[in-house]
């Protein structure tokens, strides 16, 4: 499922309604959560964040619904924490050679 936000913007981001906690205990969930993804279609198309890596399979399909991956120029990455890149590898299976862009932090998590 993708919602188109407002001009090329589209979250392409997954609903968890199962989640009770949310890193670690630290956050108690009553009505679930959303990892939240962005899509961007300007001069370059971009991705913004992934999501959890349990819905890897269901992100990329839903993707693949709104745009070609290979269309995708690059891929942002916020933080290296599951509910921003758990789905990377999978996604980088299909488009190995996109270029990611995060900080140093990231690449060394």
């Amino acid at each position: 499922m993708t919602i188109h936000g407002k001009n090329n913007i589209h979250w392409v981001g997954q609903r968890d309604w199962e989640v009770q906690d949310f890193h670690g205990t630290e956050y108690k969930m009553t009505k679930g959560t959303s990892y939240n993804s962005y899509l961007i279609r300007e001069e370059k198309t971009v991705l913004i964040d992934t999501v959890d890596h349990r819905f890897s399979q269901q992100f990329i399909q839903n993707l693949e619904m709104e745009i070609d991956l290979k269309s995708i120029d690059f891929i942002v990455v916020n933080h290296a924490e599951e509910d921003h890149s758990g789905a990377l590898s999978a996604l980088m299976e299909k488009i190995p050679n996109t270029p990611i862009y995060c900080t140093e932090a990231a690449i060394d998590s």
